[in-house]
């Protein structure tokens, strides 16, 4: 049998489903029209990519030396480094880059290196 409750809970859904129906979402991008701009100008924002730097650091109290350079014009690249190795070396490092050759560096060292001096004790195992 069904319950006065059942019937109760069928006319209520049935309601609000019909009362909701009136007031429905809408979207207004549908009444928006999409407009398309294309007007050209003239104006080319392309420029070919050109650039120079170079950067250095001295300093006496942390021994810390090392310089850097770069430049480019349009897709060729030239730049290098160097520092100052623990060992007292001097690398330094050119480096090319195209898109026809790719990138090419070049390292090479200046002066010897220093090793600091170990004094360490020999242990005679017979005595």
């Amino acid at each position: 049998m069904i319950s006065l409750f059942q019937i109760a809970v069928v006319v209520l859904g049935a309601l609000t489903t019909l009362i909701m129906a009136d007031h429905q979402a809408t979207s207004f991008a549908y009444y928006h029209p999409i407009f398309h701009h294309t007007e050209h100008h003239g104006h080319d924002y392309y420029s070919p990519p050109k650039y120079e730097f170079k950067y250095g650091v001295h300093d006496p109290h942390t021994k810390d030396e090392k310089n850097q350079w770069e430049k480019r014009h349009e897709d060729v690249v030239h730049g290098g480094y160097s520092f100052v190795q623990p060992d007292g070396r001097i690398r330094k490092v050119t480096y090319t880059s195209d898109k026809h050759n790719g990138f090419n560096a070049h390292v090479h060292y200046e002066h010897h290196a220093q090793h600091p001096q170990h004094y360490g004790h020999h242990y005679n195992q017979d005595s």
